[in-house]
């Protein structure tokens, strides 16, 4: 056990639960899948405009054409195929089912085959392909994410997810809250949100946030979609609130560090007796990581997406 220590998923009535958030959260093997959910740029100095794809979480993949300024908010879509991953948990190759061809899919039933991958780039061979020739595909950057971990003496501790577009910053937070003399889990209120958008000079708060990867944010994002599933169907016990935000900020740590380690949870050589409380938990990460800490000065307020060059 590290200094940190290992937080059990305890408190959450049903196997089912208990399974979807191992699920989740599980560590896995140092090479992660492939995340394909975004949008992707062919890597090619022979097209005269940049050719885009765009894989939704909903199945849909949007070949996409730069107009305008050239940012996402000018993209339009060319046309639109279905795609599924197989395996879908590691996946080896992109299936696509086309009613009507264009230049990028047949039509019918095709696929591309990943050779290569990382978080950021993958190269493929079309299942057409006589020659066997690949194309390389490298990920466009068009939000940015950040994960805080956050605690105000015995108030409030949470997880928030941030997501920048270039217009108007998204927050998705989860946690313990107090009510009165009561502590909640569940949904943080906005105006405790609020608060740790920006960083608190007040003594009695710790905040540590950090910038994600799309992929990253895609893979400890699922900590967050699992934990409001489990809300949902009002599958946690009612009466222990700071030990659930201690488990979920211990998965999503385990999320973020699930490909290779991000957020330490150790000093260098020591070791120390796990945190028992969820507020002490975020402190001490806080301490061992604040280098990795992104400060105001340095968090992109007024970011907007880059310009796809032509």
């Amino acid at each position: 056990m590290d200094a940190v220590g290992r937080v059990k998923p305890t408190l959450i009535r049903g196997i089912w639960v208990a399974a979807a958030f191992a699920a989740a959260t599980a560590t896995a093997a140092p090479a992660c899948p492939l995340e394909v959910i975004g949008t992707w740029r062919l890597v090619s100095p022979d097209e005269p405009q940049p050719m885009l794809v765009t894989f939704g979480t909903d199945g849909w993949a949007n070949v996409v054409t730069v107009t305008g300024s050239g940012r996402p908010v000018d993209f339009d879509t060319m046309a639109q195929v279905r795609f599924q991953l197989v395996p879908r948990r590691d996946p080896k190759r992109i299936e696509f089912q086309t009613t009507r061809g264009n230049d990028l899919f047949p039509a019918g039933t095709s696929s591309w085959q990943i050779t290569s991958y990382t978080d950021e780039s993958f190269a493929s061979r079309r299942s057409d392909s006589e020659a066997g020739e690949q194309a390389s595909w490298s990920r466009l950057q068009t939000h940015r994410y950040f994960l805080t971990l956050a605690t105000r003496d015995n108030a409030a501790t949470f997880v928030m997810w941030t997501t920048l577009d270039g217009q108007k910053p998204a927050y998705e937070a989860l946690g313990a809250t107090k009510q009165g003399t009561a502590a909640h889990f569940g949904r943080v209120p906005d105006e405790v949100v609020q608060a740790f958008a920006r960083e608190s000079k007040r003594a009695d708060e710790t905040m540590m946030r950090i910038e994600l990867s799309e992929a990253e944010y895609r893979r400890t994002h699922q900590v967050f979609e699992a934990w409001s599933s489990v809300l949902s169907r009002d599958a946690l016990a009612g009466d222990d609130a700071d030990n659930q935000a201690l488990a979920l900020v211990d998965a999503a740590v385990q999320s973020v560090n699930r490909c290779g380690l991000k957020i330490r949870t150790a000093q260098d050589g020591a070791a120390a007796s796990p945190a028992r409380r969820a507020g002490e938990l975020v402190r001490a990460l806080r301490k061992i990581n604040d280098r990795r800490h992104v400060p105001d000065k340095l968090f992109p307020f007024r970011w907007k997406p880059p310009a796809v060059a032509s």
